[in-house]
């Protein structure tokens, strides 16, 4: 891990290139005073520290809703500064912990510990932390969890993410509680029961597995669209979309009126099933990665607004876990560190059409869907300066092991050509030069 970090109460960006989702401002200086942008310094200009930005572009930090920091209980497969660092590797500066910990975040006490384990560590690497809480106690899916409880300690989401929950009375009852309580319900769409690993494909057919079926996600969708209807004011997002149905399902529910949102996860935006390498089961991930098909519409619904953000699902493993067969192997892949590799890559490709679209996906949309848009995800005078420096020209490399901070290196990117842009992250007084 080879980086500069500091903290700095005074310096300039000069030759600066800011892109916010909808505009563009060239050449611009940029005063910085005690982590928040200022018109013109009250201190002594030559105070400040000058950090020259020309031939590349700053853009608001990164907002990830939907990462499994392992954070209480899991040491074995990220720790509280390697999750936050892989984040600060990746630009981005703001996220959502998923519950499904040890313990499992059912419970103000349960959420006390684990933001604990945070505290202990963000002076040295202060990406902000946001909380989600279980639907159900212990998600077993019997009974729902205490939703005044977590939202009073602190939760911003409700979810079960690693499990769908199946019961259409709990779900009434998380959307009950989403009415009340304003955070929203993130469902994990999985129809429990088909063992699967895999989706159909070269090394399904190949290993001899059955599929991992379409219906699985789809299904529970529709199941949730239906529910939904009844609580109007009810906040819902389906996480990590593998099938193109599901977006389409979400699209027409939006046109009915219905407050639904989507992600994309970077691997099912740039890879499918026929990407899958036999020996690496960094590839199995659920859901599953699909066929070319879905991973090329993902990119089309992005570029057009059908799918809201991208969020990472970074979900990181012991190799003991990782280093079994397809179907014994552990579900997941890290993400922290590529997500920004491949939206830029995209762009080169011309899959994303401006650098604006890559902040609405990657800053802006995900700021305002966990309601953090007061700091994260537009850059302007007067506001905290959480801002990344890019080279969104930078040529691709090999995706390396060193190039993952995390404490588990199960990324399914590892020996992939990708765009390596970040050069440094601002988090108010707070910056890393990578």
């Amino acid at each position: 891990m080879n980086y500069k970090k500091a903290r700095k109460s005074l310096y300039c960006i000069k030759n600066a290139s800011v892109f916010n989702f909808d505009n563009e401002n060239v050449h611009l200086e940029i005063w910085v005073e005690n982590g928040v942008w200022v018109e013109k310094p009250t201190e002594n200009p030559a105070e400040f520290e000058t950090i020259d930005a020309s031939n590349l572009d700053l853009i608001p930090v990164g907002v990830d809703p939907q990462v499994h920091l392992r954070v209480p209980g899991q040491p074995e497969k990220e720790l509280p500064e390697t999750g936050l660092q892989a984040a600060i590797r990746g630009g981005i500066g703001a996220l959502l912990n998923m519950p499904n910990t040890n313990p499992i975040i059912d419970s103000a006490e349960a959420l006390l510990r684990g933001q604990k384990e945070i505290q202990s560590v963000q002076e040295e690497a202060p990406v902000e932390v946001l909380w989600s809480g279980t639907i159900t106690n212990q998600m077993a899916g019997k009974t729902s969890a205490p939703f005044d409880e977590l939202v009073l300690a602190g939760v911003s989401a409700l979810t079960d993410d690693g499990l769908g929950v199946e019961s259409d009375e709990l779900m009434a009852a998380a959307f009950a509680a989403s009415q009340k309580l304003h955070v929203p319900v993130l469902q994990h769409a999985e129809v429990a029961g088909h063992g699967c690993a895999l989706a159909s494909g070269p090394v399904q057919l190949k290993l001899g597995l059955p599929p991992y079926p379409r219906s699985a996600e789809v299904d529970m969708v529709e199941r949730d669209l239906r529910v939904l209807r009844g609580f109007p004011k009810a906040k819902y997002h389906v996480l990590h979309v593998s099938c193109k149905e599901t977006v389409e399902l979400v699209a027409s529910a939006k046109k009915e009126g219905l407050n639904v949102t989507c992600e994309v996860s970077p691997h099912h935006l740039a890879l499918c099933s026929e990407d899958i390498e036999e020996d690496k089961t960094h590839f199995k991930m659920n859901p599953p990665l699909r066929n070319r098909a879905d991973s090329l519409y993902f990119q089309d619904a992005l570029q057009a607004g059908k799918i809201d953000f991208v969020a990472t699902d970074h979900a990181p493993h012991e190799e003991t876990s990782k280093n079994k067969p397809f179907k014994a192997a552990a579900f997941g892949t890290t993400g922290l560190e590529t997500s920004i590799r491949v939206l830029t890559d995209l762009l080169q490709k011309d899959k994303l059409k401006s650098k604006q679209d890559v902040v609405r996906v990657f800053s802006y949309a995900p700021a305002k869907f966990l309601g953090i848009s007061d700091r994260y995800g537009y850059l302007k005078p007067g506001k905290p300066f959480n801002a990344c420096l890019l080279d969104f020209k930078a040529p691709t490399k090999k995706v390396l092991q060193e190039d993952l901070w995390s404490k588990s290196k199960n990324n399914c990117f590892l020996g992939q050509k990708l765009p390596d842009p970040v050069k440094k992250v601002f988090l108010g007084s707070w910056y890393c030069e990578l």
